[in-house]
């Protein structure tokens, strides 16, 4: 009596599927196992970070390279090779940062007191890092928009995204890696990391709180552009308050011509003045869905945009 032949229903029976079937079964079997035993999704950077360990562990190239032309025996010490490298990866690697990027990709850190030494260092400086006073609009590493109860400073993200500044894609690398803040130390691609202590969080007082010169210079910008009053002030229009706009109109001007003297008289970039300052009030209007447009004349207008 002749063997049967490999009908190619891999799930009814794996174990003959593996026994006969080419490695192109033994791929959609291990992919599988795979999808079941790891953590996550099959897109997060994380499992795809400790599937490549597990398959450099116990050297799933040379065994799918190979697979064909092996035995049954010799396929099954390939297969259980393949899942004691799983379980040894999984186990080690259970709650250790394996320097994924899943955290990178999606967020930047907020700084902590912890973190004043990176400014003497100059690991960080005042273009790397901007202010988000209290009312301003966030997204967290969970992409849910957050309202600030208080100031947090935080780590620049690329342009266009929410990958911080200091990650580099396509090495798989952050650049300051081994001197990075406190939360990327907390952070837990894994599990729900412990928020903070709202006094451990790093603000602009803690920085320039003793240099005068520039000190009054944030509260007077603070008071003038406070953004919990801009919120306020914007629901008031909204309710047909047109004499509730005098504040908002004021507070842009007051935004705008400060940020330029920083510019013209202090040399800063215009990212160092999100240093000091925060974003400006247009953007920060931007985020909220409104357009503000400073005409020829020298004066703002505003109208309904597209929110962020």
């Amino acid at each position: 009596m002749s063997p049967r032949k490999f009908t190619g229903k891999i799930r009814t029976d794996p174990w003959e599927s593996l026994a006969r079937g080419p490695r192109e079964v033994m791929a959609s079997l291990w992919d599988e196992y795979l999808t079941d035993v790891l953590p996550g999704s099959k897109k997060s950077a994380r499992f795809r970070g400790l599937r490549r360990r597990i398959e450099e562990a116990a050297g799933y190239d040379e065994i799918f390279q190979k697979w064909n032309s092996l035995a049954p025996e010799g396929r099954a010490q390939a297969w259980r090779r393949l899942l004691e490298a799983a379980r040894l990866e999984t186990e080690a690697a259970r709650r250790v940062c394996l320097r994924c990027g899943e955290c990178c990709e999606n967020s930047s850190p907020f700084l902590l007191v912890s973190d004043l030494p990176l400014f003497l260092q100059e690991v960080l400086t005042w273009n790397e890092v901007y202010a988000l006073p209290r009312g301003d609009l966030v997204v967290t590493r969970e992409g849910q928009p957050l309202i600030l109860k208080e100031e947090r400073l935080r780590v620049r993200q690329v342009l266009g995204s929410r990958q911080c500044w200091f990650y580099q894609v396509v090495q798989k690398r952050c650049r300051i890696y081994e001197r990075r803040p406190e939360q990327c130390r907390r952070w837990q691609c894994w599990d729900e990391p412990p928020e903070p202590e709202s006094s451990e969080f790093l603000t602009r007082e803690h920085l320039f709180g003793q240099i005068p010169k520039i000190w009054d210079l944030i509260t007077a910008h603070q008071k003038r552009c406070d953004r919990t009053q801009v919120r306020e002030v914007l629901a008031r229009l909204a309710g047909g308050e047109e004499e509730a706009g005098d504040f908002l109109f004021e507070a842009l001007h007051f935004d705008h011509h400060l940020r330029q003297m920083l510019l013209r008289e202090w040399n800063l970039s215009t990212a160092a003045t999100e240093m000091l300052l925060g974003r400006s009030l247009v953007d920060f209007l931007h985020a909220l869905g409104y357009k503000a447009t400073l005409t020829p004349e020298g004066v703002y207008t505003l109208r309904p945009g597209e929110q962020e």
